[in-house]
């Protein structure tokens, strides 16, 4: 989406600078005046430029500039300011699950591709651990709502999030911005963009955070602190005009990594009504908290939570205009590198630590054609290819847990490489039939092929003891499974329990592959009976193709891969310029069809009932999305938006993860069940005021509220479920009326609110949660030259 403004004033007293959460963009005033109008907008969400109040869509969508005023600096920070979007994690893996309107795959595993579409600069982010790198000299940020197969390269089911750079210049521009907050935080980012010779234009920016103190407090070793932060991001880009039709945009980025992550809070379950006796560690051997943001705790040493991580890529885009027609080509090469090392049970002893380290590779290449002319029917062709691999190492240590204790396993190591490859085709036509009417249709046919072989292997001879002396003669034999080969010191240790395959009855890798060939589709209908209101109706069909479990297994039944999952999503929505242009309402109603939604489950296995993956038949989801902004008085924005979710499981037999004991798999009817991470409510508002001091000088106060209903963890439970919170952000600055050089003051969580955003089970037993941050504050100096 790209943004264009006309400006409209009477008496000129000022620039109006505003921060807005629009449902169909971000929305820019006039100079402050006697008479104020929002001002007209252009997007290009179908990729080409059309006038947001004359397309049917649904998107959230910020500036940079209020990307920064609501604190946001990661891509995970946008759940914080997105009705219908949450962010969290499953498990302490550094890997974020993102959900759209209760659309989301509750997967810890880094191999899981997501149902929210990642795309930086239209290039799809295949995995959502890549995306965890800071947002910085950001143009502005689109939440897409519901299927968007048809013009987009990945297949999703919830929508998709677009991050989009700011591009090189005509003339010459730079600036730097300062930022200084709690916890010795220190954030500094900077740009130069402009023309390097004839024809030839170029843009480099670069962003460094650095703080030596964390907010994490240990519970039980006073000083030691959390949190410390160390990242380098720098982008450059070039653009070649290569004719007068023709041009070549040259992306070239780098994110480095090397803070600590963040640990889990242990709380005693009793507490919310849960069985104390799932801390498997043992009752009272480790302290809990509740109600403290800053509390955590963590294996120190070796097995300390950080990360040494890499993203760097390069993307080329060609443009080129034909008569009737532009051609447009883009070709992306993506490398992610990571050592992390995280910790799941919130305490100091190793119940559940790993240490992953993961190596992705990923090419991608789209090709497309567009009509370019102003005629009613406008259309857009075109082929993608994308092909990632993966390889991880994910190290996973136990030994003071109670499967120690039981087994004498103390450390595992499941090592996987995984492959994928996808090849689809496209088209979208935009037919205006009347003045009224206008006919959107859009469709995509992929084809995509997944190849997954791995193994959880003995890591210092523990496991293979294990295996041999105890699963092999008292679990294996009893259960009249055919008896395995010993295992070993260091070899694979997964038990073969699917008769008819090959290596049946053995210890051995699982290989496996799935296919996934489907057809996605979307058809709009666009009423609008004046300029200033559109109503449109939206029927659209997206699916997620399969994949595999890469977390810790025992049998290859754990193994075996879960299907794709389809939604078809019915939309109705309007749009509304009211007051004589000071006043927009916007609204969506939706229903959606969910099936064979990806779910976490529980796998059955010798040692006891661990991780597992599957389909859920049949889900249903309907809500509705409303946004407001309003030119209140000269100088006073406000801004609100509400989402509403109802979500249902409607058909699936779960499993028993109290019942269940290998071989014997007991179900329960888990219809009528919610959703996981679907908020019934979520509220945002943002009122801004600002008024000139002098004739060179600009005043400004602003503050947020943010509310998220609770979850109740789904299937899962109330170990998986989280309160409701509110929180308030506030801020003042003064800047000069061309918006030259800015001094803002900023708090964030003022009321110093707790609040977790994520709660599960760590890996072997005990209840955590991951707190939000505690208040912070600080202060911004930004200056353009």
């Amino acid at each position: 989406m790209s943004i264009k403004m006309k400006t409209h004033y009477k008496t000129c007293r000022g620039l109006l600078l505003t921060t807005a959460l629009a449902t169909t963009g971000v929305i820019a005033t006039a100079p402050v005046a006697a008479q104020m109008v929002l001002e007209e907008i252009t997007v290009t969400a179908q990729k080409r430029e059309q006038g947001i109040n004359d397309v049917g869509i649904t998107v959230n969508a910020f500036s940079g500039d209020m990307l920064d005023d609501l604190g946001v600096k990661s891509a995970e920070d946008m759940a914080l300011v997105t009705p219908g979007l949450t962010i969290t994690n499953t498990a302490a893996t550094g890997v974020p699950i993102y959900t759209i309107r209760g659309v989301g795959f509750s997967d810890y595993s880094t191999a899981a591709s997501s149902t929210v579409g990642l795309y930086f600069d239209e290039v799809a982010i295949p995995y959502a651990v890549m995306s965890r790198g800071v947002l910085f000299d950001m143009e502005r940020v689109e939440v897409l709502k519901g299927p968007q197969g048809d013009l987009y390269g990945r297949n999703t089911t919830a929508g998709q999030i677009n991050f989009i750079s700011k591009k090189p210049t005509d003339e010459f521009e730079a600036g730097v911005a300062v930022d200084y907050s709690r916890f010795n935080v220190l954030d500094v980012e900077t740009y130069a963009s402009g023309p390097i010779t004839s024809g030839i234009q170029a843009r480099l920016s670069a962003k460094v955070v650095q703080s030596s103190e964390g907010w994490q407090q240990s519970l039980t070793r006073e000083g030691d602190t959390l949190g410390k932060r160390d990242e380098v991001a720098v982008r450059g880009l070039i653009n070649f005009d290569l004719s007068d039709n023709a041009k070549l945009l040259l992306n070239m980025h780098l994110i480095r990594d090397k803070s600590d992550n963040l640990a889990t809070t242990a709380y005693d379950g009793t507490d919310i009504g849960l069985d104390s006796t799932q801390n498997l560690i043992s009752a009272g051997a480790i302290p809990y908290s509740l109600g403290d943001n800053r509390a955590a705790d963590w294996t120190p040493g070796e097995y300390r939570p950080r990360r040494d991580n890499e993203m760097k890529g390069i993307s080329a885009r060609l443009d080129w205009d034909f008569e009737g027609m532009s051609l447009t080509s883009i070709t992306a090469y993506d490398k992610f590198d990571r050592s992390e090392a995280n910790d799941w049970d919130g305490a100091e002893i190793r119940d559940s630590n790993n240490i992953n380290v993961t190596d992705i590779e990923v090419f991608s290449q789209e090709v497309r054609l567009s009509s370019n002319n102003d005629s009613n029917l406008s259309w857009i062709a075109g082929v993608y290819y994308s092909k990632d691999d993966m390889s991880e190492d994910y190290n996973y240590f136990m030994n003071d847990s109670y499967y120690s204790v039981a087994l004498g396993i103390t450390e595992l190591d499941t090592r996987y490489d995984q492959t994928t490859e996808s090849i689809a085709a496209f088209g979208h036509v935009e037919w205006q039939m009347t003045d009224k009417f206008k006919l959107t249709v859009g469709a995509r046919y992929t084809e995509e092929d997944r190849e997954w072989s791995g193994c959880t292997y003995d890591r210092n001879g523990t496991l293979a003891f294990a295996a041999n002396n105890i699963i092999t003669p008292f679990l294996i034999a009893p259960a009249g499974l055919p008896i395995p080969d010993d295992v070993a010191d260091g070899a694979c240790a997964v038990y073969n329990d699917i008769e008819g395959s090959d290596n049946y009855g053995q210890y051995s890798v699982f290989t496996d592959d799935i296919a996934t060939n489907k057809w996605m589709w979307k058809a709009t209908l666009d009423y609008a009976p004046t300029d200033d209101l559109l109503f449109y109706g939206t029927i659209s069909k997206g699916f997620k193709s399969g994949g595999f479990n890469g977390a810790n297994a025992n049998t290859h039944s754990q193994l075996v891969p879960y299907g794709p999952e389809d939604l078809i999503s019915y939309e109705l929505g309007m749009k509304s310029t009211l007051a004589e242009g000071r006043l927009q309402v916007n609204a969506a109603f939706f229903y959606y069809d969910y099936q064979d939604k990806q779910e976490q489950d529980t796998a059955v296995t010798f040692v006891g009932n661990i991780s597992g993956l599957t389909n859920v038949p049949k889900s249903k989801i309907k809500g509705g999305e409303v946004e407001v902004r309003w030119l209140a008085t000269e100088g006073l924005t406000v801004d609100m938006g509400a989402a509403y979710l109802d979500t249902e499981i409607t058909e699936w037999e779960a499993v028993s993860s109290t019942d269940s004991v290998y071989p014997t798999i007991v179900t329960f009817d888990a219809s009528g069940l919610e959703l996981a991470n679907s908020p019934k409510w979520q509220f945002n508002s943002t009122v801004t005021y600002e008024w000139a001091i002098s004739s060179k000088l600009m005043m400004m106060v602003a503050g947020d509220a943010i509310y998220k209903d609770s979850t109740t963890g789904g299937a899962q439970g109330l170990a998986y479920a989280t309160e409701d919170y509110f929180l308030a952000n506030a801020r003042m600055g003064i800047s000069d009326v061309d918006g030259d050089w800015s001094i803002k003051l900023y708090g964030r969580n003022i009321f110093n609110k707790y609040y977790y955003p994520a709660a599960f089970v760590g890996g072997n037993g005990p209840y955590v949660r991951m707190a939000g941050m505690p208040v912070t504050y600080g202060i911004t100096a930004s200056f353009k030259f």
